[in-house]
């Protein structure tokens, strides 16, 4: 037999068991999945459950009082009174 005859028959014979694969996949009770596909509503609203924080459990710390937050607080004191 033909040396250039072998790698035709192996890549046929691989292509021959994929085949199968997919018509038992499609076919066979056993082999199909159950699970529907999730729309894009539910996929971003678990993305943002998993990514974000509530706001309540955040509680800013006194050392991390910025420069600005300061100056609001005293600035409303200057003001005059109508």
């Amino acid at each position: 037999m033909p040396e250039f005859l072998y790698p035709i028959i192996l890549v046929a014979a691989f292509g021959i068991i994929v085949l199968i694969v997919i018509l038992l996949k499609k076919h066979v009770k056993v082999f199909k999945k159950d699970e529907q596909p999730k729309s894009d509503k539910e996929i971003a609203a678990e993305e943002l459950d998993r990514l974000l924080e509530p706001v309540e459990e955040l509680e800013p710390k006194p050392s991390e009082e910025t420069e600005d937050s300061k100056a609001e607080e005293s600035g409303s004191d200057d003001l005059p009174k109508a």
